[in-house]
């Protein structure tokens, strides 16, 4: 069953070259299960919530998929998946994501919290970099400048509604890490995540210091050392 649910998640995701495509599922599969094992969760609904988590993503399918879980449940029912099952998974779906957490929403259950740190650990580090810089790129093709510009800074409390809204300004590759990249270490459920996500935090903050060195901006070294000092003492 399982390998079906790959093969149709991997073909409704064919298309993706915004970060969100089946290799970020299967990595995210891959920390679950891990997760899963030295947490002793239950590896059946942790295996297809990993899969089925962004077959409904509001960036890709659009809002009211993502209200209905579309396509997670049309992928689950034509696949076997028990009802009881397929709830569950459902649940854990609807609470998991960054921008749900700006609304105070979160997984209550062991399963919906390995995969929510799994998901998480891999918006992070270097595969966290790679797909940040694949969706800017991506939006390049506007003609706008989608990396970095010294003179437009991050937001740094947005609401839930700010952070969705399309065309933000300070939305740019290097801003996103202070926005949300460099605040999910703090977000990690599990002690397995917790330890995973301080190696890939180092990564990121080492590689924006350089990058900033290299631009010759002082003056945002100055502001990762704040950000980091700040959130060191929350």
């Amino acid at each position: 069953m399982l390998e079906k649910i790959k093969t149709d998640v991997r073909q409704l995701l064919a298309q993706d070259k915004s970060g969100h495509g089946y290799d970020h599922v299967e990595r995210v599969y891959g920390i679950a299960m891990k997760l899963a094992e030295s947490e002793k969760a239950d590896r059946q609904i942790t295996a297809l919530a990993a899969l089925l988590h962004d077959a409904d993503d509001y960036k890709l399918f659009g809002e009211e998929s993502a209200k209905n879980l579309t396509n997670a449940r049309r992928i689950m029912a034509q696949n076997g998946v028990e009802e009881s099952v397929a709830a569950a998974v459902c649940e854990i779906i609807r609470t998991m994501g960054y921008s749900k957490s700006l609304k105070g929403i979160r997984p209550q259950t062991l399963e919906g919290r390995i995969v929510s740190d799994a998901d998480m650990l891999e918006a992070t580090g270097a595969a966290g970099l790679v797909r940040c810089l694949a969706y800017a790129l991506e939006k390049c093709h506007s003609g706008s400048n989608q990396i970095f510009d010294e003179n437009i800074w991050p937001q740094l409390n947005l609401s839930a509604e700010e952070y969705k809204k399309p065309n933000r300004r300070s939305d740019n590759f290097i801003n996103h890490f202070f926005e949300k990249m460099l605040k999910l270490r703090s977000m990690m459920f599990t002690e397995a995540g917790r330890r995973e996500a301080d190696i890939r935090h180092r990564f990121m903050v080492d590689f924006l210091r350089e990058f900033f060195r290299e631009h010759d901006c002082p003056a945002w070294i100055e502001f990762l050392e704040r950000y980091e000092a700040e959130q060191d003492n929350n």
